[in-house]
């Protein structure tokens, strides 16, 4: 059941008590619950965790929602808003109760050039929104950072798995690929600045009854729209690499990185990560097609920004595994190898992922 705060605010704003038969937990971050009210309605309850964070995101969520109600959109949709309290942290969306994230359709295969070629038009339609500065200002994310690639604090350092302290080993070697980072944080800085979603992966597409949503607009800001178009083909870089099971490639004990063993399967696994990223380069094109279908404003080195946010995203991706892990497997230190390429070379990169159209 919901806990009595968020039970309240429902209760609150005319929606009646949750139906507890109907009631739902999903995990994340944040305290997200669902279920259908005596009231009749399907409603999603999100609670974001924080102080000061909870307010701003919150109130980024309202404003985004705010904006795009004034918008003629064709193309970009996203769960209706309910009701919300920024100073709780509460904020409540009609609950799709049969829908299915991207990354469950691109799992079973079924998410294709179609509805790829509309997520790139729904995108192309934020990123062309019209948002007076004032209302939507240009405000910094702190990743990527290239200090955390040449140093960690000592409570980074106390608080890091395992298997973080074995990335960091890797990467803290690495100058290049922090001289990267700093020079695509250069590079966004004198980007064009427009609405974008700021933290999207491919589980906050929400796909109903062929219908694309997105959601979890805490991030919503002005900034550079390839962080969007990153994120996306990052998502399916990620997916490439680390959809080979971990079973298949168990790591061995102690350091193994220069041994044959572990080369041979570094090697088998971006021979198959190559040939599922070759069968998922339809989906790409269709994508960057339908986002420059939409948005036709000029955005000079987008594409190439792109493929470095993607590297960022899937390298970002193998930080988050490897805080939860005592080990960095063969199939995770790939790919990070595979994000960090694109990190420092990410105009070779164009038109393998499909973005030659962006």
């Amino acid at each position: 059941m919901p806990d009595a705060e968020i039970a309240e605010f429902i209760r609150r704003a005319g929606y009646g008590e949750f139906l507890p038969d109907t009631v739902v937990s999903f995990p994340g971050r944040n305290q997200n619950v669902a279920g259908t009210t005596t009231g009749g309605a399907d409603v999603f309850a999100k609670r974001i965790r924080g102080t000061g964070q909870v307010r701003a995101g919150l109130r980024r969520a309202v404003r985004f929602e705010r904006l795009a109600a004034e918008q003629p959109l064709k193309h970009l949709r996203w769960p209706a808003p309910l009701a919300g309290d920024p100073h709780r942290g509460i904020h409540v969306t009609r609950w799709l109760k049969n829908c299915h994230t991207a990354a469950e359709e691109v799992a079973d295969g079924a998410f294709g050039p179609e509805p790829a070629r509309e997520l790139g038009c729904a995108l192309g339609e934020l990123h062309s929104m019209s948002a007076p500065a004032e209302l939507l200002p240009r405000e910094s994310l702190p990743l990527p950072n290239h200090r955390i690639l040449s140093a960690l604090s000592v409570s980074q350092y106390v608080e890091s798995s395992a298997g973080l302290i074995a990335l960091w080993r890797i990467v803290q070697r690495d100058s290049a690929m922090a001289e990267a980072v700093r020079r695509l944080r250069e590079d966004e800085s004198f980007a064009a600045a427009v609405p974008i979603h700021a933290d999207l992966r491919l589980d906050q597409v929400l796909v109903d009854r062929g219908e694309l949503l997105l959601c979890d607009w805490e991030e919503f800001r002005r900034g550079d729209a390839a962080r969007d178009v990153g994120a996306v083909v990052g998502e399916f870089l990620f997916r490439s690499v680390v959809g080979i099971a971990d079973e298949e490639f168990p790591p061995a004990d102690g350091d193994t990185d220069g041994t044959p063993d572990a080369a041979r399967a570094h090697e088998e696994i971006m021979t198959r990560g190559v040939g599922r990223l070759g069968a998922a380069l339809p989906t790409l094109t269709a994508f960057a097609d339908g986002y420059r279908s939409v948005r036709t404003a000029p955005d000079p080195g987008l594409a190439v920004r792109a493929v470095a946010f993607a590297g960022w995203h899937l390298f970002d991706r193998v930080l988050a595994a490897a805080a939860f892990r005592s080990d960095l497997s063969p199939v995770h230190r790939a790919a990070a190898g595979v994000g960090r390429t694109a990190l420092v070379t990410p105009a070779a990169f164009v038109a393998v992922l499909g973005l030659e159209a962006v």
